[in-house]
């Protein structure tokens, strides 16, 4: 409850102070017009680090429940699932349409997709830059959780012969 006001504030803040109502409703206009790209992949290839060297690699992991500590009980380990990674260039929060927690649509350019193996594991080749990552979830959209203090959705940047290690975390039905 307290990461949905933390995220209900941040929009609130960033949709009265950050920009003038021309530029919202440019991007707004630009958004309906722009459709989450969500075409099927063929099914993974076991891409391990080992096979690339520029890129990402991580995992996909689910938390949900009630993960208050206490000392009566240990919190969960998050377990790691199969999910349909997204990439795309940068996007900030003004680039994407959130509706109920999820993005229904993503102005910034479709990079690529994969799709993580059963203990949500993946790796992909990227070129250099800076790109913003969701996890699709079903029929309700794209999930991303994190962001930088310049409101960029998961940013992730990929420097030449690096490897960034990313670790997804899916957590919308997990309170804290």
């Amino acid at each position: 409850m307290k990461k949905f006001t933390l995220i209900l504030l941040i929009i609130s803040l960033l949709s009265t102070s950050c920009f003038s109502q021309k530029t919202k409703k440019k991007v707004y206009k630009r958004a309906k017009k722009v459709k989450v790209i969500t075409k099927p992949i063929a099914e993974p290839v076991a891409i391990t680090e080992k096979d690339i060297q520029q890129g990402i690699c991580g995992s996909i992991v689910w938390k949900s429940g009630n993960l208050m500590p206490s000392p009566d009980s240990q919190v969960p380990k998050p377990k790691g699932v199969q999910r349909e990674l997204f990439v795309y260039e940068l996007t900030s929060s003004e680039q994407a349409t959130l509706q109920n927690g999820f993005y229904k649509a993503v102005v910034t350019n479709f990079v690529k997709s994969i799709k993580s193996d059963a203990e949500g594991k993946f790796c992909l080749a990227l070129p250099e830059g800076k790109y913003s990552l969701f996890v699709k979830e079903g029929d309700k959209g794209l999930y991303a959780n994190q962001f930088d203090e310049e409101g960029y959705i998961f940013p992730v940047k990929i420097t030449k012969d690096n490897l960034s290690m990313v670790v997804f975390t899916i957590d919308y039905r997990a309170t804290y």
